[in-house]
């Protein structure tokens, strides 16, 4: 029995308070997914703080229409998470005002950036086609919640969401790529260079030297429940033009065309960010994968780069004569973006 439904009017503050600790729950577990960690339903503080030089708590609580007391609590929350601070005022030293620190600045950036759009996407899909009597609605947007969670109907609208690697990520990134490119077997990799290269891809002092020697590039990954199920390396060259390489699947999740959506999710990243073509080195040895990129739009640019046989880092050749092609890609413009794009910022 569900009280709240059996008596709609009577509860209704009760029930819609229901939904929306649901609903905020939701989006904080899909916030967590991309590496934003906010408590629930406290992003709008951070909003509001980001757009002045600081509030008092009852700025703050006048514009979201809630009690200073529990705004105040919620401030605290935010305070504990390091993510705003409190001190005087310039003016009147009587007043508290609530800051943003460097953290909080950094999670509204990526609330913009990624975490909105994500769920302005579900919600606008949760909310399809629904018409008729509030109470209505409200049972039809609480038994669609109960078939299909927000974090389910990403899964469903954005099979690949890509967020930048943490430090905790290094060690699996690494496990991924030397099995994506140097795999052996029945579970090896369509992309596995076996026969070209022996060795390991990368080893994790490789990759977090390249993180530390290249702050202006990006290793991306995709993630479910922690399981890193690809990854990226996305880097600005020159103005317009980024470089993009290391992109590995899973070899378990390669038969179900993530590797396109992997690309196409970082073409995006790198597009929003001023990117407006792509290049990227392929052994030319590998006509199978050349021609994958080539069904994605990618071209030869008649250039080539010699492999560093001097270089046992990235592995050891197996045969000579080993080089890279160059291929490009010139990313179309658009005033509007398709739905997996947006959703992939």
């Amino acid at each position: 029995m569900d009280i709240l439904r059996e008596m709609p009017h009577i509860f209704l503050g009760s029930r819609l308070k229901r939904l929306a600790e649901q609903m905020q729950a939701e989006a904080s577990l899909l916030a967590s997914d991309v590496g934003t960690l906010v408590p629930p339903g406290l992003f709008p503080i951070l909003a509001l703080l980001d757009s002045s030089k600081g509030c008092t708590v009852g700025d703050l609580a006048r514009a979201i229409r809630v009690s200073q007391p529990a705004m105040t609590k919620s401030v605290n929350r935010l305070t504990d998470e390091g993510l705003v601070v409190s001190s005087r005022g310039e003016k009147d030293k009587r007043q508290s005002l609530v800051e943003l620190t460097e953290a909080g600045r950094a999670a509204v950036d990526q609330g913009r950036q990624v975490v909105w759009p994500l769920i302005d996407i579900v919600v606008r899909d949760l909310l399809a086609g629904m018409s008729g009597p509030f109470l209505e609605q409200l049972d039809t947007l609480e038994n669609r919640l109960a078939e299909e969670s927000l974090a389910e109907r990403i899964d469903r609208l954005n099979p690949v969401s890509l967020r930048p690697a943490c430090d905790a990520d290094v060690a699996g990134v690494v496990s991924l790529l030397n099995r994506a490119y140097r795999g052996e077997g029945e579970g090896a990799s369509w992309t596995t260079e076996t026969g070209l290269i022996s060795g390991d891809r990368i080893s994790e002092t490789t990759l977090r030297t390249e993180i530390a020697q290249k702050p202006l590039a990006s290793l991306l990954v995709w993630k479910k429940r922690e399981n890193i199920l690809g990854c990226v390396w996305v880097e600005p060259v020159q103005p317009g033009t980024w470089y993009l390489g290391s992109l590995a699947i899973d070899p378990k999740k390669q038969n179900a065309q993530c590797g396109r959506q992997l690309l196409a999710a970082a073409e995006q990243w790198c597009q929003t960010r001023g990117a407006e073509c792509i290049h990227m080195t392929v052994l030319e040895a590998r006509d199978t994968l050349i021609k994958w990129y080539e069904r994605r739009g990618y071209c030869k640019t008649g250039e080539t780069e010699p492999f560093p046989y001097d270089d046992d880092r990235f592995g050891v050749p197996s045969r000579p004569g080993l080089q890279f092609e160059v291929m490009k890609k010139v990313l179309e413009t658009s005033a509007s973006h398709s739905m997996h794009q947006v959703l992939n910022t």
